[in-house]
């Protein structure tokens, strides 16, 4: 399949600052840090996917003034500019027929979820992982388990190369934390499966 899952895209937006903020501090570092803040509370896009990282500040365009000049005189009430901003984001953007590794997070009797990277919400079913049975844990100490004959096993902190077999995307209500979901396979290729027992969860942004 020859498509990027990895993008570097120019997106704008609009900031906006509480003025007081920007009184004896460098505009351009606090701009910034609440552009980061921004996207690291939206956390995604149906467009281009998951935001991993600010990758160029491209330019920040003058202030406008939020407050009207009709607005009642508060002392108490915040000043409030916003900037129009430009940037480039590496983006993540999880598509029907990638091949994603990740770590199982939490094994049920009717199937497995995975992380991968800021995917946390990749679902495995029984009913993709061919020739795994669901172990049944006989005490509190034992893992559930999905194992196969060769006692290769789908647990709790095992990576596992899948397959993604569908998407969906959920936007939250005024675009906080938005979120994809994913179902996996493990079906139609031989390299798919538990590859180690443990593994590092790569962090973004």
């Amino acid at each position: 399949m020859n498509r990027q899952m990895f993008s570097e895209v120019e997106m704008a937006r609009n900031v906006a600052i509480c003025a007081k903020h920007l009184n004896g501090q460098s505009p351009h570092q606090q701009i910034l840090c609440r552009l980061l803040q921004d996207l690291l509370r939206e956390k995604a896009c149906e467009e281009h996917g998951f935001y991993l990282g600010i990758t160029a500040l491209k330019s920040i365009g003058n202030s406008i003034n939020n407050n009207s000049s009709n607005d009642s005189e508060d002392e108490h009430q915040a000043h409030i500019l916003t900037f129009p901003v430009s940037f480039t984001c590496r983006t993540f953007l999880p598509a029907k027929g990638d091949i994603l590794q990740g770590i199982v997070s939490k094994v049920l009797w009717n199937g497995a979820f995975i992380r991968s990277g800021p995917l946390r919400y990749a679902y495995l079913s029984f009913l993709k992982m061919p020739d795994y049975q669901y172990v049944h844990t006989v005490s509190e100490d034992d893992k559930p388990c999905f194992q196969k004959d060769d006692l290769s096993k789908i647990a709790v902190g095992v990576v596992l190369r899948f397959v993604v077999l569908a998407v969906r995307f959920k936007e939250k209500p005024h675009k906080r934390r938005n979120d994809f979901y994913v179902l996996a396979t493990l079906e139609g290729n031989d390299t798919l499966g538990p590859i180690s027992l443990t593994g590092l969860d790569d962090p973004y942004m």
